[in-house]
């Protein structure tokens, strides 16, 4: 620091006491800004190292990568088909594809137009334009399956069965052959297939109630007969629903009509009336001897129930928009979040499988091969 004192001998001039004072104003505001400065750069060191232990931690948690024991040993790895929408005028909804335990995030096909995604060994199918198309695994090529007014389908076999035009038509289409043939059934709501039948959700004037039809789209059955359905599943001899007519309770019928009750005093999730919405898999599952659902009547969180002794567990407390099953694993939507996770109901282990902003999913059943999985792949 610059001296002010002087000895009693030692002559200074106004001019050189002033200069003196400028400097030693200079140095303390100098010393001002390098302690400002350390200051800033300590501070934001602190942060930039709470930031990386937060994300560290985060991933650790939330990362299959950093998860060791606790059942990620056997946890199958599968592959996720989601789409993300882009903030445009006109949507723009991308294919992306991602393994479950999180390596392997990729865009599929940019831009491609699909919604109401399904998946089966060879193809991606989806929605696109009204009509129904697919894309090949394998080339990325897209053809055309139903060329307009398609609402919803399902998959079964080498058949597509389709809701149709304002009527809610139901079609017919060969995937082989693209043969498409149109039925006279109308008011389709949903459609579930076994190897044997077609069970259809058919609106009625006042209430919903299940038919079926042999393959050939004959020998109707009325199924139910006292309900008013929403949201169907099934398992191998019956059909569980949301019954509207009783407060939403959840209902099963046999599937040749024998029976027709209440499974427990538990809520389901009813539907809006937007068919292109009403799809049971979403929020109920039947595996082994229990029936997992999304229990309105507590946050929209997973249940299940045993049908035998009609016991109740909750499996996860979130709060889910959608669900589904692969093997022993579910993965789900939360409320008012994008992102994916998965829980394996018979392990316990959980893991977030991508955090990309995402409109809807599709898990392949088909388990990948992790062992033969190129090493250089990149995690999310």
């Amino acid at each position: 620091m610059q001296r002010l004192d002087f000895e009693s001998n030692e002559k200074l001039t106004r001019k050189e006491y002033l200069k003196r004072k400028k400097k030693q104003a200079k140095s303390l505001k100098n010393f001002g800004i390098r302690k400002r400065k350390y200051i800033f750069v300590a501070v934001t060191t602190i942060l930039s190292i709470y930031i990386l232990l937060q994300f560290y931690f985060y991933n650790k948690t939330n990362s299959y990568k950093y998860v060791a024991g606790e059942g990620v040993e056997d946890q199958n790895v599968y592959n996720l088909y989601y789409i993300t929408e882009g903030y445009t005028y006109t949507p723009k909804y991308t294919l992306n594809s991602i393994n479950s335990d999180g390596f392997d995030n990729k865009v599929v096909y940019d831009n491609l137009g699909f919604t109401n995604i399904k998946v089966t060994e060879k193809y991606v199918y989806g929605i696109k334009d009204t009509g129904l198309s697919r894309l090949n695994k394998t080339t990325n090529q897209v053809e055309n399956i139903i060329e307009k007014d398609v609402k919803k389908y399902t998959i079964f076999g080498n058949t597509v069965y389709s809701i149709n035009g304002d009527k809610n038509t139901l079609t017919l289409a060969n995937i082989e052959t693209k043969e498409v043939k149109n039925t006279n059934i109308q008011n389709v709501c949903e459609i579930l297939v076994d190897d044997n039948n077609v069970f259809l959700v058919i609106a009625n004037m006042d209430k919903k109630a299940i038919v079926s039809y042999n393959k050939n789209m004959e020998n109707k059955v009325e199924v139910t007969k006292k309900s008013n359905v929403s949201y169907i599943v099934q398992s191998t001899d019956k059909i569980f629903y949301v019954n509207k007519a009783d407060s939403n309770k959840i209902y099963y019928v046999k599937k040749d009509a024998s029976i027709e009750e209440k499974v427990a005093d538990i809520v389901g999730r009813a539907d809006n009336g937007n068919i292109k919405e009403i799809d049971g898999s979403n929020y109920l599952y039947v595996r082994n001897n229990d029936l997992y659902f999304v229990n309105a009547a507590d946050n929209n969180t997973l249940w299940k129930i045993n049908l035998e002794d009609k016991s109740t567990k909750k499996i996860i407390s979130t709060s889910i928009e959608i669900i589904q099953n692969v093997d022993n694993t579910v993965f789900y939507k939360e409320k008012n979040n994008m992102e994916v996770y998965m829980y394996n109901v018979d392990t316990n282990f959980m893991s977030q499988v991508v955090r990309n902003k995402i409109s809807e999913f599709y898990v392949d059943s088909l388990v990948v091969d992790i062992k033969n999985r190129n090493n250089t792949q990149v995690k999310n």
